[in-house]
């Protein structure tokens, strides 16, 4: 049997065969959260499997790794697992971080069909190997709104990367990134063209994604300039 849908969320891809399978309700609350919940730890597959996990370098077998499995029950526990032998593992920790994975609020985790509270959600593991029951989930009734996600034309964007090497290699990055801004602005200014709408400039390796807390004495940087005009021919 196949369903056909418009654009859902992802967690609805299991909580849509868990309704059906078990005939709950509409204001099971409960019940959907934690049919939710199993949905959003599978969603990202392998990520639930030590993908992307905080300890990786104790996860095996990354070329093989297993993707998640969920064994759900009519009261709204589930045992999450993966095939055997697969690479990955599956562990309260591995579980713990997707349950928190974009979110937000884990007190009101909004979607269209429940608000979720998962604060109250445990994690056992199991005699099994990786298996861990999870079960705890709270549901409110959902938003009498939808989220719309929309699209629109907002002028043209153009990226470049570069690598730069050697002593104080953040440095040089940025200082170059900026003298090919200033550089194509006088250019602008000089065949009519307005400024920039936006521009972006990231010094990868430089630990500059931790803000105040970052600190650098790599010798070799990538700069990732990335710019934004209204017009395509400024950016040709």
């Amino acid at each position: 049997e196949v369903v056909i849908t418009g654009r859902c969320v992802d967690s609805a891809l299991a909580l849509g065969p868990l309704i059906h399978k078990f005939g709950w309700k509409e204001t099971d609350y409960d019940l959907l959260a934690s049919g939710s919940l199993a949905g959003h730890l599978i969603e990202c597959g392998a990520q639930l499997t030590g993908g992307i996990f905080t300890d990786w370098e104790k996860v095996d077998g990354w070329d093989n790794i297993g993707f998640p499995i969920v064994e759900c029950s009519s009261d709204g526990s589930f045992i999450v697992t993966k095939p055997l032998d697969t690479g990955g593992v599956v562990s309260t920790a591995t579980v713990a971080e997707q349950l928190v994975y974009e979110i937000g609020d884990p007190t009101n985790y909004i979607l269209p069909d429940v608000s979720c509270d998962f604060t109250h959600v445990t994690l056992k593991s199991l005699q099994e190997p990786d298996t861990v029951l999870v079960q705890g989930a709270i549901g409110r009734s959902p938003t009498p709104d939808y989220k719309v996600s929309s699209t629109y034309v907002t002028g043209f964007r153009a990226t470049a990367a570069f690598s730069v090497i050697g002593p104080k290699a953040k440095e040089k990055a940025v200082k170059t990134a900026e003298a090919i801004l200033s550089r194509t602005r006088r250019i602008f200014k000089e065949n009519g063209f307005k400024d920039y709408s936006r521009t972006h400039v990231h010094a990868i390796g430089s630990n500059q994604s931790y803000g105040p807390h970052s600190s650098c004495d790599s010798h070799e940087i990538v700069m990732w300039l990335a710019v934004q005009h209204e017009q395509k021919e400024a950016l040709d």
